[in-house]
């Protein structure tokens, strides 16, 4: 449930709330400082409510309106009950008041720079008395009495700066305040408009609402265009700003357009002292980048509002002037060119195509999709020809608009000068059809006809590497790696074709665990993207089949720096990607709620089969579901991976087919859960998927299943990366019941962050030493066992269940009274475990007998304890 307009709950600040909570019991004293906007309020009134239980608390607040009355802020203190001497002077009154409340009363006072001097001295006596607990604030970069700096400077106080959200912090914010998952670049854009700044957020997300644009799509919020400015936020930005004189608003003006802008180059069009004085007053921020000192503007909403603010005539005027001013440097920084470009569009000069189009490229590279757009349409509309077209069908398909991007590529084929550039076309189209329009018989058609049309061999070299990823998606992976072995040793590979190649060779890799490192590959592809426009956008596929072989590999620091790589990216559609990277991660790695969390905030990018993204996302949703228990959830993510299948893209079938496997065990159907990831295990090694044959495996001994050992044995011969050699250790010790060999292999996986697999191995353990009377090393293994669960997001799989009841029952009774505390009847049990009413029956008539129990009902209170009834949604 979204929270209303008054009330925004207290979130993403957990770190820095025990960080000021510890300071307080150290000092009694602690101050809170930061930038208007930050939360430090918010943050001082948690703290009391934490630390105050019962004890009491009051409040001061400063103000501008009191400053100028002596003791304005304490006066509610000093209205108080009981006789006082006439001689007593204010400050001792206010000082004695405070000081009767004792001294576990907590003190907040906001704004403290703000006080009177009286008022600031009443605050210092009681800091120097510790008479009462203080929770200070004061706002970083404004002038404060004596008697309030004396705090941190005379050590009465430990003083804490408080920053802005982090993008994570404003992500988890954001999620609190709407109540369920919000697209990744939504979050993304109230991030950068907002800077972290939790007063201008609130501006923001409630306007946006308000307005219509913030919106749930089926169960995901979703804001398709940066936040507009409020007349309430651009009141308070404008604030901010304050009075500017000509030099000085000039300047910031011209940040707001083109912003970051060399510091020689700002001095030709406005004073130094007018960037000195915007400096000093934190308006704007100086950069150094190599040996080029460069500005910007210190909030994007100051730009925001000066570009609201600016008037049509004086921007084109400005934007030319600054075009211009770009040019006359020579452009000697990359970024020199888009700027140009971007800074023409809104000028009044004619744009150049050749400059336009190489800017469009320079965005594509960068993965600004949207800018990259803007930038190909206006190349094509001065007529920069074929570069223009195919670079707009490219960034159409990509985001999944067929019909303009048919357009586009019809008019690229007409416009193409030879057989290399109507084979790009060829390729383009076939993309096109196979993965966003979901016809890969018809995308074949293209490629087989291109193919005869021409003579040109780098243009077969780009048609064999459309047949390469093709072949790739629809699971070949014998086919794909002959395709892409072809074009990657092919003499003088075109751009496009080295990248699908490696698209189909690094996946191919990933899955199968066999063959050259992925990273070189990946490296060679993403390098020759940057340079492709047509083909930039396939940066990030790159860079997931990167993610995925780390996964798999559990080498989860190469996966992470991959991560790192694409945060840096600008642009609306870095984000997604973003979190689809880390939710892979996050459910490799043992946070399954996390893994489910970021995968609903990319599912908005991928409507219906979604280039065959669509499935693969329901799928990693129905895995961390049914890992963290919510058999009803994960089956609800299968049926919309069912409704989101994909013709042409076959390559993820069999962790599908894993995760109708975690959905069983999470049903409590353990013969079937163990039977399905079996069946996963070979349906990927009849096409080569290795390294996901291993995962498969690994997870049927997770379950229980003891004959896995001899082909894990097999597999950890061929299959590169430490996972493989870790469950082969694992299935070797459960086939043995060697209790100390399961803990052993718990604390590996645990090194390799394999958690939920170390938590299940470390539960095996305590399973077996119970059954062998060894009473303490059941105990030290299920404690180990329940730590690893709880970092586990509180994961509650079959392993960790048994582990964590002390009774004594076979596998299949466990299954049927499972499947009990779900409130199944015994026809309802027979037909899931494809058994009769009748053997249910003896199974719980035999399992009550054993333990003494009277009924169904005392034999799930038995054997499924309370804490992992609470975790889950089906067994409460």
């Amino acid at each position: 449930m979204t929270c209303s307009a008054g009330v925004w709950p207290f979130s993403g600040r957990d770190s820095e709330l025990d960080t000021v909570t510890r300071a307080l019991r150290r000092h009694g004293v602690v101050v809170i400082a930061g930038k208007a906007g930050v939360g430090k309020s918010r943050l001082a009134r948690e703290l009391v409510g934490r630390a105050a239980d019962g004890a009491g608390s009051g409040i001061v607040v400063g103000t501008e309106s009191a400053r100028d009355v002596p003791l304005g802020a304490f006066a509610p203190w000093l209205e108080v009950d009981g006789p006082r001497a006439s001689d007593v002077s204010a400050i001792q009154r206010a000082t004695d008041t405070l000081e009767a409340h004792g001294t576990s009363f907590v003190l907040r006072v906001d704004d403290a720079h703000l006080l009177d001097g009286v008022s600031a001295t009443v605050l210092h006596h009681l800091a120097l008395r510790r008479a009462v607990r203080l929770v200070v604030t004061v706002r970083t970069g404004e002038p404060a009495p004596d008697a309030v700096t004396a705090l941190w400077k005379d050590d009465l106080a430990e003083r804490i700066e408080l920053g802005p959200l982090d993008e994570g912090q404003t992500r988890a914010l954001v999620r609190a305040v709407l109540g369920g998952p919000v697209e990744a670049a939504a979050e993304h854009r109230l991030y950068t408009s907002s800077g972290g700044n939790v007063l201008w957020l609130r501006h923001l997300v409630d306007a946006e609402r308000a307005a219509g644009r913030l919106v749930r799509h089926v169960d995901t919020w979703t804001l398709d265009r940066q936040p507009s400015i409020s007349p309430a936020l651009d009141e308070l930005v404008a604030a901010r700003l304050g009075r500017l004189s000509d030099d000085e608003r000039r300047a910031l003006e011209l940040l707001a357009l083109g912003e970051p802008l060399g510091l020689s180059l700002m001095h030709r069009f406005t004073s130094p002292e007018a960037v000195e004085a915007l400096a000093e007053r934190a308006l704007v921020g100086l950069e150094q980048d190599g040996l080029r000192s460069e500005l910007r503007l210190a909030h994007p909403l100051y730009g925001e509002v000066l570009r609201a603010r600016m008037s049509p005539v004086r921007s084109r005027r400005l934007r030319s002037e600054l075009s211009e001013a770009l040019k006359a440097t020579g452009g000697r920084r990359s970024g020199d060119e888009l700027r140009r470009a971007v800074l023409a569009l809104g000028g009044d000069a004619a744009p150049d195509p050749e400059m336009l189009l190489k800017a469009a490229s320079q965005a594509a590279s960068l993965t600004d999709v949207e800018l990259a757009e803007r930038l190909f349409r206006a190349a094509r509309d001065v007529g920069a020809g074929f570069g223009a077209h195919i670079g707009l069908a490219q960034i159409l398909t990509w985001l999944m608009r067929p019909d303009e991007a048919e357009a586009e590529l019809a008019a690229a084929t007409a416009a193409a000068a030879d057989d290399d550039e109507r084979a790009q076309a060829a390729a383009t189209r076939f993309s096109l059809l196979h993965f966003v329009l979901g016809r890969p018989d018809d995308g074949r058609a293209v490629l087989d006809q291109a193919e005869q049309n021409t003579g040109s061999a780098a243009a077969r070299t780009t048609l064999t590497a459309a047949r390469a990823i093709a072949a790739m998606a629809e699971n070949r992976l014998e086919d794909a790696r002959a395709a892409a072995s072809r074009v990657l040793t092919a003499p003088d590979t075109p751009p496009m074709a080295l990248i699908w190649a490696c698209w189909a060779e690094g996946l191919r890799r990933a899955v199968s665990g066999v063959g050259q490192p992925v990273g070189p590959l990946v490296r060679a592809g993403i390098e020759a993207a940057r340079h492709t426009a047509e083909a930039a956008t396939w940066q990030m596929n790159l860079g997931y089949a990167e993610v995925l072989d780390a996964a798999l590999c559990a080498e989860f620091d190469r996966a992470r720096s991959r991560v790192d790589w694409l945060r840096e990216q600008p642009g609306p559609f870095a984000p997604p990607f973003v979190a689809l990277y880390e939710g892979r991660i996050a459910l490799e790695t043992g946070r399954p709620a996390t893994a489910v969390a970021h995968m609903d905030s990319v599912l908005p990018y991928f409507p219906g089969a979604g280039g065959g993204w669509t499935r693969m996302l329901h799928t990693i949703v129905a895995e961390g579901r049914a890992m963290l228990g919510d058999a009803e959830g994960a089956r609800a993510a299968l049926a919309r991976a069912d409704e989101a299948a994909h013709p042409g893209v076959l390559v993820f079938d069999a962790e599908l087919e894993l995760a109708r496997g975690l959905l069983c065990a999470a049903d409590g159907r353990l013969a079937e859960a163990i039977a399905r990831a079996n069946g996963a295990a070979a349906q990927a090694r009849a096409v080569g998927q290795f390294a996901t044959e291993v995962l498969a495996r690994h997870t049927a001994v997770s379950f229980g299943d003891r004959t896995q050992p001899a082909r894990l044995a097999e597999l950890a011969r061929v299959v590169e990366g430490r996972r493989v050699g870790a469950a082969h250790a694992h299935a070797l010790a459960l086939a043995r019941r060697d209790v100390d060999g399961l803990v052993a292999v718990s604390r590996d996986l645990e090194d390799l962050e394999l958690t939920v697999f170390a938590a299940e191995a470390a539960a095996q353990a305590a399973v077996i030493a119970r059954e062998a009377g060894r009473t303490t090393d059941a105990a030290a293994a299920g404690s180990r066992a329940a730590d690893l669960a709880e970092r586990c997001e509180n994961a509650r799989t079959p392993a960790l269940v048994a582990s964590v009841s002390p009774l004594r029952v076979s596998d299949r009774e466990r299954e049927v009274i499972h499947q009990a505390a779900r409130g199944l009847t015994n026809r309802q049990i027979a037909d899931q475990l494809h058994v009769s009413v009748r053997t249910v029956e003896s199974h719980i008539y035999r399992a009550c007998s054993r333990l003494g129990l009277n009924d169904r009902t005392a034999l799930i209170d038995a054997l499924i304890p309370p804490r992992l009834r609470e975790n889950s949604p089906e067994l409460q």
